[in-house]
């Protein structure tokens, strides 16, 4: 599967809700609350501060505050936010991106140019949704074959794949980490002879799993 840079599957800046370092505690939580968000970017002009969060809101108010009210306006969001929150550059590889995810246990990686001029950012949902894609998640059949690391193997499988009218949606091939030189092939089609393909795959010797 080739690989996609972060750009192609980022939300903009000009799509995102935000809120900026001065905006209130209050406002920050009905923005929060109208939206069904746990958190959001903070952001002013092109430069990117970092995140306010329902969680870290009310974090502080147990910890700091006496009275409600009070704090819900006489405290901005520049004194909750967090403000350690990495970013990536656009032409990153996607990869990088989702490392950064799971490792920082975060809702989304900040997105900057060359120039470090904020972008947007990268969810989970948004790496999520594009995997289900490549893969062609619930279209069509899916096939899944072991085949030797050889030179020519997927050559010849979509070889038999267009020979017997199949329409391929998706074609990946993953390195299931064996001990044997061996390539696990994913592929989704569209097809009317998804019982004559498998049988023709098997006879060309591909393992079908």
């Amino acid at each position: 599967m080739r690989s996609m840079l972060v750009k192609s599957i980022m939300l903009l800046e000009e799509k995102l809700i935000t809120v900026t370092p001065k905006t209130s505690i209050g406002r920050a939580l009905e923005i929060i609350n109208e939206n069904n968000f746990l958190s959001i970017p903070v952001v002013e002009g092109d430069k990117f501060y970092g995140t306010i969060s329902k969680e870290r809101i009310y974090a502080f108010y147990f910890e700091k505050c006496q009275d409600k009210q009070c704090f819900l306006s006489d405290f901005n969001v520049e004194s909750v936010m967090l403000t350690n929150i990495p970013t990536i550059d656009l032409t990153s590889e996607v990869e990088e991106a989702v490392r950064i995810l799971e490792l920082r246990n975060i809702a989304f990686v900040a997105v900057v140019d060359s120039k470090g001029v904020f972008q947007g950012i990268l969810t989970h949902h948004a790496v999520f949704e594009q995997f289900t894609r490549v893969f062609g998640v619930n279209k069509g059949h899916r096939l899944a074959v072991i085949a030797y690391d050889v030179p020519g193997q997927i050559s010849r499988l979509s070889k038999i794949l267009s020979e017997n009218n199949a329409d391929i949606i998706s074609f990946v091939v993953v390195d299931p980490n064996s001990v044997l030189e061996v390539k696990e092939i994913v592929i989704r089609m569209d097809t009317d002879n998804i019982e004559l393909i498998k049988q023709k795959v098997s006879s060309a010797g591909f393992k079908i799993i």
